[in-house]
């Protein structure tokens, strides 16, 4: 496990396709969905900062700080985790670099990052090392991991903290007579009540080796290969649960110009175009016209419409006097493009197409879903689909946005009693020219 590479000099972590050096985030990212990690390092596409990371960030700012001078800093969320903390002390590895001397790596490529707390305390008497990982999550219930998963490189808590547990094997001189690693999670809950957990999985050094040498390795070979593709649409893509998770990916609209995708859920969502019919006469020459939804950034320009030749015309005589002004085109035909939403009201006078219901376009939305997900409503998806658990809220938002109504006027009413179209709704508020919310 021990490996005498030099540390990397400062420089981005792919270079022309090659890797010159890793993360255990990187691992995840790769794990979760390996398009999303070839955009995020290879292409170097920018990340939006969500306040969730925000709170995750400040929240590992105090514990570091409270771990390494005892001087009490830690917010309300930390400190609903301070009976599962060890009392801070120098002997405690507070944020350790994981590219020491020597450093972590896997294919012959070293390791950056940083592991929030080891503790060896125990290494003396037990043969025991703890490596300990702060987690803040909106619920620990439902998102915590198992001590099973915490082992388990196949899973993404796991890739961590095998990882981790790889760095101390390769510590021999730092780490004398070590037997067991402790691989713990400590969970603080953001929303609600105010509580922390620990999970622990107690592991040999022997299971931290195997599960990096079969499982860890052959996933960094197959990253080296990734980083070589030419186009993104190269690298496989993990549609589903993870174009939603951690608050959705960010890179999906990047994502859904590849070509190369297979016939998964969201395929089907955005496979063909939605059976919903407009109306008026206006709407249905607009469609179409219409372009497609998402188009590749460098496609060509659509050739224009072709009409039926004109026969000339012989110029009409001449007229004497002040010439013609050209007329004014009609507010109605001016805002033909835009699209307008009222949510729980209706206007009371307009002069231009009659406002729709969006009754219809929720209906066919959720049948698109359902039809894709197996299942006839949405809402009632067993815990076997890949709608279950709540996931069909991002798969509807998902294919309203990928198909939004063609421009016009709608109105959203009984928003509260309705979860497809709150769902819906808020959506498409984003894509929508004009959103008007009646008062209640």
């Amino acid at each position: 496990m021990t490996h005498s590479i030099e540390s990397p000099k400062p420089s981005a972590s792919v270079i022309a396709g090659v890797i010159q050096r890793l993360s255990v985030s990187q691992l995840k990212r790769h794990k979760l969905c390996p398009r999303a990690w070839f955009f995020q390092k290879v292409m170097r596409l920018p990340e939006p900062t969500t306040g969730a990371q925000q709170v995750g960030t400040e929240g590992h700012a105090q514990l570091e700080h409270y771990l390494s001078t005892g001087e009490d800093v830690l917010g309300a969320f930390a400190q609903s985790g301070a009976h599962l903390l060890p009392a801070p002390g120098p002997d405690l590895l507070v944020e350790q670099p994981l590219d020491g001397a020597p450093p972590l790596t896997a294919g012959g490529i070293p390791f950056t990052g940083f592991i929030d707390v080891v503790n060896p305390r125990r290494l003396a008497t037990d043969g025991v090392l703890r490596i300990t990982d702060h987690k803040f999550t909106s619920n620990i219930a439902s998102n915590a991991a198992s001590a099973e998963q915490l082992a388990d490189a196949d899973t993404e808590p796991g890739l961590q903290m095998v990882g981790y547990g790889a760095w101390a094997l390769g510590q021999t001189e730092r780490f004398p007579g070590l037997r067991t690693l402790e691989l713990e999670h400590i969970y603080y809950q953001t929303r609600g009540q105010r509580l922390a957990a620990s999970v622990i999985a107690s592991v040999t050094f022997e299971h931290i080796e195997r599960e990096w040498r079969t499982k860890v390795e052959p996933q960094v070979e197959a990253m080296k290969e990734h980083a070589q593709a030419a186009r993104a649409d190269d690298v496989p893509a993990n549609y589903g649960p993870a174009c939603t998770k951690y608050g959705g990916c960010p890179f999906l609209g990047k994502c859904l110009t590849g070509e190369n995708k297979t016939m998964s859920l969201r395929d089907k969502l955005l496979s063909k175009p939605s059976e919903f019919v407009p109306t008026t006469v206006a709407a249905v020459e607009r469609e179409a016209l219409e372009l497609p939804a998402v188009l590749p950034p460098d496609a060509p320009q659509p050739a224009p419409v072709q009409m039926a030749p004109e026969v000339a015309e012989q110029p009409a005589p001449k007229r004497r006097g002040r010439p013609r002004k050209a007329p004014e085109p009609s507010p109605s035909e001016s805002k033909s493009d835009l699209r307008v939403l009222f949510v729980d009201c209706v206007p009371t006078k307009h002069d231009g197409p009659r406002p729709e219901s969006l009754t219809g376009y929720v209906d066919d939305m959720h049948h698109k879903v359902a039809q894709a997900g197996g299942v006839d409503d949405v809402r009632f998806a067993g815990s076997d689909s890949p709608l279950g658990f709540g996931k069909w809220r991002g798969a509807l938002a998902m294919a309203a946005r990928a198909e939004l109504p063609p421009p016009g006027i709608y109105t959203a009413l009984g928003v509260a009693q309705s979860e497809l179209m709150q769902v819906i709704v808020e959506a498409l508020e984003p894509s929508f020219d004009v959103v008007v919310r009646g008062i209640r």
